[in-house]
């Protein structure tokens, strides 16, 4: 469309896509009562049915958006303090399932260890930790419903966008009936939040002790006073973000190590920064490996999981700067599929080019192939949507990245990883999305 913009009839409504950089500025300076993309999810995801009667408001911030402060601030900043955690989740559950020392079944992972699932296993976990600290880590009924609740949230939706709108009701109060992990996760999050909330003041002699720092305890925190809400309230927003989370990253993370595994030639120059300065350095910030940062991301604009972001529901009539004129109703979405692979954006777009977004400095003084310069994976650009648009951009971008370097790390340190399907896709599209293809495998040969 060479920037213009565009109209697709979807199953929802109908879409305005747009991806100029003008255009893009306009949808961030909307206000939340012009576009919404509270709205918009809740016509995907039908909430009210997929997610145990959760029914949030079209419009962004009438509760408050403590979440934002939760994610983008408390955890943030709370990261150093969850590495030998993470560490020895990663450790613990790659030796459970992939084995100490190597891989097993003549190096090949077992049927039911493809990648993806691999992957998810540790990111839940991780997350569990972040999430929930130890309360319920070795609550196992509650950890599998956690870890298969973001797929039965979409299966769930999938079934009501398929069938006629007049049915969707009742089906919708019959949908929970086969959602039997809903109501787990549920109940297992009012019932830490009620102990919290319940909990008698600690003495402050003890008070370092007892305090709570994970993301229940924040919303906790961070919740309105003047109109308090519930604990079910409360375990209602932990599960949106829980959604946000888990499915998200374990996909990407699974995607970059396709990434790695078929292009070997990065595993060097990635494991000499990993055991240099720049190494130690992010094990006590949480942050930082600028290589690694760089394959983050060029695999992120590679592949990613979206090819439709910053989706918004016009809450009223919407009429950008150039005359594109929206209906009330109606939605506008940026195509940020194609965006990153547009050669304006980014040059050579169809060539994996792992360090493309590093210091040239890092990467043999040769001048930066993108035209603004080095960018790390978290930054938000007109032309870098991954984490969404203006305001209302990933909070929890700075988790991702820190759970996917420290997953890597322990990769590289241990494995030489192989795609064991040397040809074919490793992936499949499903509406606007990319998701890796079931049953592939990665090999996890020992590293020499």
């Amino acid at each position: 469309a060479k920037g213009k913009a565009f109209q697709v009839l979807s199953p929802e409504s109908l879409m305005t896509i747009v991806s100029s950089p003008k255009d893009v500025r306009d949808i961030a300076l909307a206000t939340n009562d012009q576009l919404s993309l509270h709205a918009a999810a809740k016509e995907i995801l039908q909430p009210e049915y997929t997610m145990n009667g959760f029914n949030w408001h079209d419009q962004r911030g009438i509760e408050g958006i403590g979440f934002v402060r939760t994610l983008r601030t408390l955890l943030t900043q709370h990261l150093p303090q969850l590495t030998p955690g993470t560490r020895v989740i990663i450790e613990r559950t790659f030796a459970d399932e992939v084995g100490r020392g190597g891989s097993i079944n003549g190096n090949i992972c077992l049927p039911d260890q493809e990648a993806l699932s691999l992957v998810k296993k540790v990111v839940t976990k991780i997350s569990g930790l972040a999430f929930f600290g130890r309360d319920r880590m070795e609550d196992d009924a509650f950890m599998d419903a956690a870890y298969y609740y973001n797929e039965d949230v979409l299966y769930g939706a999938e079934v009501l966008r398929l069938i006629p709108q007049f049915l969707v009701p009742v089906v919708g109060k019959v949908l929970p009936l086969f959602l039997g992990r809903q109501r787990t996760f549920y109940n297992g999050l009012v019932e830490m939040i009620e102990e919290r909330v319940n909990a008698p003041s600690p003495d402050k002699k003890y008070v370092c002790v007892l305090i709570k720092n994970d993301v229940i305890q924040w919303i906790i925190d961070t919740s309105p006073k003047s109109n308090p809400w519930s604990p079910g309230r409360m375990a209602f927003e932990v599960m949106a973000i829980w959604f946000g989370s888990v499915q998200g990253l374990a996909t990407t993370l699974t995607f970059a190590l396709f990434n790695l595994s078929t292009h070997p030639e990065y595993i060097q120059p990635l494991r000499e920064e990993m055991e240099s300065p720049a190494g130690g350095e992010f094990f006590v910030k949480g942050e930082g490996l600028p290589l690694m940062d760089s394959f983050l991301k060029e695999s992120s604009r590679w592949t990613p999981v979206e090819s439709v972001t910053t989706r918004r529901c016009a809450l009223k009539d919407f009429t950008f700067s150039n005359g594109t004129h929206v209906e009330k109703g109606n939605w506008i979405c940026i195509p940020v599929g194609p965006m990153l692979r547009d050669a304006s954006y980014y040059p050579q777009p169809d060539t994996f080019n792992g360090f493309r977004f590093a210091s040239p400095e890092l990467v043999g003084g040769a001048p930066s192939i993108q035209p603004e310069g080095p960018s790390k994976f978290t930054d938000i650009s007109d032309t870098w949507q991954v984490w969404g648009t203006g305001r209302i951009t990933c909070p929890g971008r700075y988790f991702v990245s820190y759970v996917m370097k420290h997953i890597m790390v322990h990769i590289l340190e241990n494995y030489e990883p192989e795609m064991v399907q040397k040809t074919g896709k490793h992936t499949l599209d499903w509406r606007t999305l990319t998701l890796p293809r079931p049953g592939v495998k990665v090999d996890f040969k020992p590293r020499a």
